[in-house]
């Protein structure tokens, strides 16, 4: 699984956010992708060029449905300027880009030259293609 280290700018995204529920290996990623895909249907109702961003905020892990700048919804995060790991599949199936994202992590700590760096990640709703940047420090 191939990835690429990109330079982030700093980012404000807003939007709405729902709580995850804390991943169970005997139920996979279904209850987890299920809850991503419908926060994503009701963001996409009112809005186009949104991001999601998996996040701890408040002590509660989120998943928050966004449009860059402030104003779009009742929670705000802010992507810090950094280093980040690049993945790219084509895709489209919730469950699948869940185990994706997991596989990507899986790269990241097996890396040689990087580690995971943050608390989060972002995943570029805005692409062709799913994108996902995850924050990275070089070891």
């Amino acid at each position: 699984m191939a990835f690429e280290i990109v330079k982030l700018d700093k980012e404000v995204f807003s939007g709405s956010r729902v709580e995850i529920p804390a991943f169970n290996p005997q139920e996979g990623f279904a209850v987890m992708s299920e809850v991503k895909e419908a926060a994503i249907a009701d963001f996409a109702k009112t809005a186009g060029d949104y991001v999601g961003i998996n996040a701890n905020i408040d002590g509660v892990q989120t998943y928050l449905v966004a449009k860059s700048g402030d104003g779009n919804g009742d929670t705000s995060f802010e992507v810090k300027e950094g280093q980040y790991a690049k993945f790219v599949t084509k895709e489209k199936e919730r469950t699948a880009i869940d185990g994706f994202i997991g596989q990507s992590y899986g790269e990241i700590m097996n890396s040689d030259t990087v580690g995971v760096a943050g608390t989060f990640n972002l995943e570029d709703l805005r692409e062709a293609d799913f994108t996902i940047y995850i924050p990275v420090v070089v070891k």
